[in-house]
Order: structure tokens, then sequence, then C-alpha cells
């Protein structure tokens, strides 16, 4: 019998998530925050209520699948306020003496040893993280981005897909970084890089 898993998210990466997930798990449904979203189906599967609403089903595991860091941890908490429970979901590789919490890699993704990836992180299909790097939690990385060896990415940062970030460099909570940007330095505290090498906008 698979475990089942109720979704919180029900937009276009909820989606993606589901039908990742779908051979593996019983996807009951979707919490979502929007109003025009409830008693929705989405792919097949009903939107079942806000985070804040007690399923009836206790067995439900959850599992994040909206890629804005902020809106994730509100959707967190209310989950956790009638002490719901959480999935960990490796479809990818995790390698030696590594952690990865109560997260989500798509497929493709590969975890090299010694890393740590922390609560609430999305890694999607073909994410590639260098060994010794710690992921904090909330952090959201888009398909294809690399992470070398040695990196810090702190809480909630945002990393969109095919970004890559040179070895042993710091990503500053809640920052982001652009799409296909290459990052060769530090990136502060909510900051914002695009390009290649990757430069500050805000």
């Amino acid at each position: 019998m698979k475990p089942r898993l109720c979704l919180l998210g029900a937009g276009g990466l909820g989606r993606e998530v589901q039908a990742m997930l779908e051979a593996h798990y019983d996807i009951a449904g979707y919490l979502d925050t929007r109003e025009d979203m409830q008693e929705r189906l989405v792919g097949a599967v009903p939107v079942l209520g806000t985070p804040q609403m007690r399923p009836e089903d206790e067995t439900l595991l959850f599992l994040c699948s909206v890629g804005d860091p902020a809106l994730k941890a509100s959707m967190v908490a209310g989950v956790k306020t009638h002490g719901g429970r959480f999935a960990r979901v490796m479809l990818g590789t995790l390698g030696a003496r590594s952690h990865f919490g109560l997260s989500c890699a798509l497929a493709g993704v590969r975890i090299s040893p010694d890393c740590r990836v922390g609560d609430y992180v999305h890694l999607a299909t073909g994410v590639i993280v260098g060994h010794d790097t710690c992921v904090e939690d909330f952090v959201h990385v888009g398909d294809g981005a690399f992470i070398a060896g040695g990196c810090v990415i702190h809480a909630g940062a945002l990393i969109q897909p095919r970004a890559c970030i040179a070895r042993g460099l710091t990503i500053g909570a809640g920052a982001e970084v652009g799409l296909g940007a290459v990052v060769l330095r530090d990136v502060p505290p909510g900051a914002v890089v695009l390009g290649n090498p990757a430069r500050r906008i805000n």
C-alpha cells in the first residue's frame, strides 16, 4: 500500500510534483491558501482546504509543493497548528554521510557525500549538490541547477533553474539567484543576482 500524501500548493509546481510522485505515493489532494482554489480538482485530485484546516485522514503526510520560500514557510506553519506530519521524499541519489531532512528531491537529483539538506527544501529535477554543502530550511532549487562543493545556501533562498554556484560560496538568507546565473562570489542576504557572471540588481 502506497503512503498517502497531501501536497501544499496547487499551482504549476504542485502539478509537476504530483506527476513525478504518483508512481510512489497515493496523492490524496492539495492544501492551498487561495480562496478560488477551494473544492476544485487539480490534476484529478481535490483541493481539500487551507493549510490551517485539520484533515479528516490523520494518516496523511504533507509535502511542500510551492516555490516561494516565504509562502512555503507560512503554509508549513499552518499545517503545524494541527500537528501535521511531513514527508521525506528522495527520488534521486544521496551520498554517503549526507543528511536529508523532511524535504523533496525529484528524479535525477544528485547529492554528494557529506552534505546537509534541511527541512522543507525542494530540489527539482536534475539538481546537483556538491560535497560538503549545507542547504538550510525552506530553500527552493530549480531544475538543473548546480551547486558546487563546500557551499552554504541559507534559509529561504531561491535558486532558479540552470543556475550555477561556484565552489565554497555562501548564498544569504532570502536571496534569489536568477535563471541561468553563474555565481562567482558570495550573495548577501535578500539580494537578487542575475547574469554571467552574476551581478546584484536590487
